[in-house]
């Protein structure tokens, strides 16, 4: 079993959480998985190992009930099930998820920034709670067809869901979580329950149901969605104007075309992953690039760390807005694929073309400070100033 590595990686320590990527590199140096016993799994670095088993879900099970654990129904949707269970969901979701990424929610979503922009006053503010954060808790609504969010509401529910993604490092954070995820629940069943005939959240869950899906799925499913406001979709924005601001030639040389800004989102996802991983556990005993993985034990993909092996990609620690094409593990890869991805793309796209379109550039104006999270990367300060 290898260890070494292992014990010099804790992800909620300081200097981890303001730049990982070293301790990424010098566990990926291991070559092989490298055993962590406080997250009691095996953490595995390299591009080739997470997509091998994001691939295999015959071995490595999202759904842990096929590795004896018990999961309770609220946690289950379409993350969390695996093939064949999890085909229908996948494919309902994915398919109304394409519909809702239209032109017409790009203009909306195009003017939004632009209003958004227009009422900024000038001088530093913090980017992340007045911006990035506002920014993405209208666009989920807006683009899934929900009312507006009741912040005083859906945020504590979010936050709790936020905090249970760590739970393997503060198991007390499990319990609300799973609390929260009942309660969101509710609120969205709520929310359906009201839509007219032929709305299309409504259809999507008719349509999940036709194709054999429990409608616990379905709605819980929906909830992932909704989540996705709180967690990767603003970390994602944050995440690319801390990038930004940090280099102007990315705004002013490298995004002269739309094919070039419909590209770029990508190697910001790959760059700076919202996600830092997710975890598999073994179906069975087997043998994995040189180590001895037994059932129920733990296989934490990081995908941050793939995303900069120099294996995969070239000079995988400089920012390249041309680099195509761009196989990053951020959304995952195979059969989970993240079909929320589509709306993320389409978000940090339009305000790529924006921010061009008018000339904006970005200045830092203080040092941006990382929220206390392991899975989630994201921003709690990023003091700027937007200037024409």
């Amino acid at each position: 079993m290898t260890t070494d590595a292992a014990v010099e990686y804790h992800p909620l320590d300081p200097h981890t959480l303001l730049d990982p990527y070293p301790v990424y590199a010098s566990l990926r140096a291991t070559g092989a998985p490298v055993w962590n016993q406080k997250l009691d799994s095996w953490v595995l670095t390299s591009y080739r190992d997470c997509r091998q088993v994001l691939l295999d879900h015959e071995n490595f099970a999202a759904d842990w009930r096929r590795a004896g654990e018990t999961v309770p129904d609220p946690a289950l949707d379409v993350h969390t099930i695996d093939p064949p269970d999890h085909t229908a969901i996948y494919g309902v979701l994915a398919g109304s998820l394409r519909d809702m990424a239209s032109d017409g929610l790009a203009a909306r979503t195009r003017d939004h920034i632009a209003a958004m922009l227009d009422a900024r006053p000038a001088g530093p503010f913090n980017a992340i709670t007045e911006f990035t954060e506002p920014l993405a808790r209208w666009f989920i609504p807006e683009a899934i067809g929900v009312p507006p969010f009741d912040l005083t509401t859906v945020r504590p529910m979010a936050e709790a869901i936020t905090q249970a993604m760590d739970s393997g490092l503060n198991p007390a954070a499990r319990e609300p979580g799973v609390a929260a995820q009942r309660q969101l629940a509710a609120m969205i069943e709520d929310w359906v329950t009201g839509m007219d005939a032929g709305h299309p959240i409504r259809e999507l869950v008719a349509n999940a149901m036709a194709n054999g899906v429990p409608r616990h799925i379905a709605m819980n499913s929906l909830r992932t969605l909704v989540v996705n406001g709180f967690t990767a979709v603003p970390a994602s924005l944050g995440n690319a104007l801390n990038v930004l601001a940090g280099d102007a030639s990315l705004l002013a040389d490298q995004l002269g075309s739309p094919e070039a800004i419909d590209r770029a989102p990508h190697e910001f996802f790959r760059y700076e992953a919202p996600i830092q991983g997710t975890t598999r556990l073994a179906v069975r005993d087997i043998e994995f690039n040189g180590v001895q993985v037994r059932r129920g034990q733990g296989m934490l993909m990081l995908f941050a760390a793939a995303n900069r092996d120099p294996e995969q990609f070239d000079a995988p620690d400089t920012v390249r807005l041309d680099r195509w094409p761009n196989h990053h593990l951020t959304f995952g890869y195979g059969a989970h694929a993240c079909t929320g991805s589509l709306l993320a793309h389409l978000l940090l796209r339009e305000l790529l073309t924006v921010l061009v379109e008018r000339g904006t550039t970005l200045k830092p104006a203080g040092p941006a400070v990382h929220k206390k999270l392991a899975t989630v990367r994201t921003l709690a300060e990023l003091p700027l100033e937007f200037s024409k």
